[in-house]
């Protein structure tokens, strides 16, 4: 059986020297203020109580406090609680150290209208607000084994912290401003951070007595706590994006999390983007009006700081990606870097069962080195539903596969159902996607295979097309089905010094006449399948990967296999050869025409001056 659950100890520590500095420092100043010694009483019976009730594994700092009894406000500055690493260690060695560590700084802690008299003589602390200005907290994860066995006895509730000292613990509220909040995760083989700065908490109605720990209506001993942040902005630890989010919204109470007005823009423009980032690959920019994350297990989140919830909805969001391929410096290795690879290195582990994609427009763009052109592909109104989303040790365990299923209008013109399978234990990232296509007019292709593969589609009807691919960081192997008729293309090639392409009008001829098939299935009902099988270039983007596998099994569904491609090669060869014979040819006639007709007006002149004299 696991062991029950754990109350972290620092936010009663804090509460209990809230209350010492209240009731015993009223008792205190009634005792020593004719001596003026109250505050060095004090300071050491607060250094007592937090050793006592930490076990001694932390002791607290301070500047200076003070307490007015007749307003029933304090004051408390530069607070630290720190733990002691000597008495951390002897307690791992005994098996008895928590999971996590935690160090708190507190600017400013500031109580208003606090019952001092009450809380001395009948040990009922009632108050109506308290005010934390820039907390710093680090926590320090590291989970043990031994925290995950039964043991004998209960851990102590803040009950029984404070019963000592309090019949009763009530806050009105609570409201911290401006919180650091960093996380060190060194449960994994890998140290991972995550820090979060700029936070403000509302903590409502808290209640500690004797029987709080049985309302079932309470999140740790409160009504709610909500989290908001406002206007947060990061950069990428490498300088080259910043990510704003409008507002940030957590509630313990709906168990919720909601991110409005998020976005993921580089700083740069494309052609500074490649020279910061001195290397190719994808330019990212990205854009979501609202992101939710709902049924928050609260529990193993604030246990082992694993974020374990129901569903991610994200919806009217825009997703522009970007490559340029003529990009000359050094690229990015994107072997590990595929989203599902990416998503394994996250700090925060978690585990989400769904997420949901509503009414998002994907967009890819490439640059071609040789055309000088952009080509685009675009995916309108796409909706999506992916199933175990995780990095999760423990869950990948149960289930090493997350899932998605995505239906979307491809390039505006036609429904598309793609399905993918992603194995999350794989060390090479295996996945597989498959789909099928329906039916649209053909020559809207001419946005991406122009641009990049110098076709130009003059037209084509496209009856559906199917795929199924295996692939990973270094292939791409399986098969695809595509059903067309009315096939007729332009070759292009790109034109020396000049923004534009030209078409091959013998070699487009030739294609279309000896190559090309103007359908599949033929005239006979035979049907041509495209096998793919490509190696993935170590440079290759997942986004730019996926659409080039496809290419590779269309090229034999149309006809153009690696056979005839050789042939059309050798044959261009031949026929440009010729060509720049025949231009030589009439170069050399065009040379002996004008000195033919050079010798003519020379004698011509010579004869004129001759009859002049």
């Amino acid at each position: 059986m696991p062991q029950k659950r754990r109350v972290p100890l620092w936010p009663f520590i804090i509460l209990l020297i809230i209350g010492a500095l209240t009731g015993g420092g009223y008792y205190a100043y009634n005792r020593y203020v004719a001596q003026d010694r109250w505050k060095p009483y004090l300071q050491q019976e607060l250094k007592d109580l937090v050793a006592k009730t930490s076990d001694s594994l932390y002791h607290i700092q301070y500047s200076d406090f003070d307490l007015n009894i007749t307003t029933g406000d304090a004051t408390l500055k530069d607070f630290k609680l720190i733990p002691d690493t000597a008495v951390y260690n002897k307690l791992v060695a005994l098996k008895k150290a928590p999971d996590n560590l935690f160090i708190l700084s507190v600017k400013k802690l500031s109580i208003k209208n606090i019952g001092a008299r009450k809380a001395y003589k009948e040990k009922i602390l009632d108050i109506s607000n308290i005010s934390i200005e820039k907390p710093d907290l680090t926590i320090i994860n590291k989970r043990f084994d031994f925290n995950d066995t039964v043991k004998v006895g209960k851990p102590k509730s803040p009950y029984e912290m404070i019963k000592k000292i309090f019949k009763s613990l009530r806050i009105d509220s609570i409201s911290l401003k401006d919180i650091s909040l960093n996380y060190i995760n060194k449960s994994n083989a890998v140290e991972k951070r995550t820090s979060l700065k700029h936070l403000n908490i509302n903590i409502a109605d808290i209640v500690i007595d004797s029987l709080s720990d049985k309302d079932t209506s309470r999140f740790y001993y409160t009504k709610g706590v909500e989290v908001r942040v406002f206007d947060y902005k990061v950069a990428t630890p490498d300088g080259l994006y910043k990510a704003n989010i409008n507002q940030i919204y957590f509630s313990t109470a709906k168990r919720v999390i909601n991110l409005y007005g998020v976005s993921f823009l580089p700083r740069y423009n494309k052609t500074d983007f490649y020279k910061v980032s001195n290397g190719g690959g994808d330019i990212f920019n990205l854009k979501f009006n609202e992101i939710g994350i709902n049924g928050i297990n609260l529990q193993q989140f604030l246990r082992n700081q694993k974020l374990y919830a129901g569903t991610l909805s994200i919806a009217n969001a825009k997703v522009q990606i970007y490559s340029n391929n003529a990009y000359k410096g050094v690229k990015t290795v994107k072997i590990g870097k595929d989203p599902e690879q990416s998503l394994q290195k996250v700090a925060l582990d978690m585990h989400l069962k769904h997420i949901v994609l509503k009414n998002t427009l994907i967009s890819y763009a490439e640059s071609d080195a040789t055309s000088g052109y952009t080509g685009i592909i675009t995916f309108n109104n796409t909706n999506g539903y992916f199933s175990n989303v995780t990095n999760d040790v423990a869950a990948k365990r149960k289930n090493p596969y997350m899932t998605a299923q995505i239906n979307t209008r491809f390039m505006n013109a036609a429904d598309l159902n793609v399905n993918f399978r992603f194995n999350l234990a794989s060390k090479d990232g295996a996945f597989n996607y498959n789909g099928a296509l329906g039916k649209f007019d053909g020559r809207v292709l001419d946005k991406l295979v122009k641009p990049l593969a110098l076709v130009h589609v003059q037209s084509a009807d496209v009856d559906k097309l199917h795929f199924n691919v295996d692939a990973s960081n270094y292939s791409g192997k399986g098969q695809l089905e595509f059903y067309y008729h009315n096939l007729n293309v332009q070759l292009l090639k790109k034109v020396n010094g000049k923004a534009e392409l030209q078409t091959q009008g013998f070699i487009s001829k030739l294609a279309n006449t000896l190559i090309i098939e103007h359908a599949n299935p033929d005239k006979k009902g035979n049907f041509r399948p495209g096998p793919i099988d490509i190696k993935r270039e170590e440079h290759t983007s997942f986004f730019s990967f996926l659409y080039k596998a496809l290419l590779d099994g269309l090229k034999p569904s149309v006809g153009y296999d690696k056979k005839t491609e050789n042939k059309v090669d050798s044959a261009i060869v031949k026929v440009n050869t010729l060509v720049n014979k025949f231009k030589a040819f009439e170069a050399r006639r065009a040379e002996k025409r004008a000195e033919r007709k050079k010798a003519r007006e020379e004698r011509r002149m010579q004869k004129d001056s001759t009859k002049n004299k």
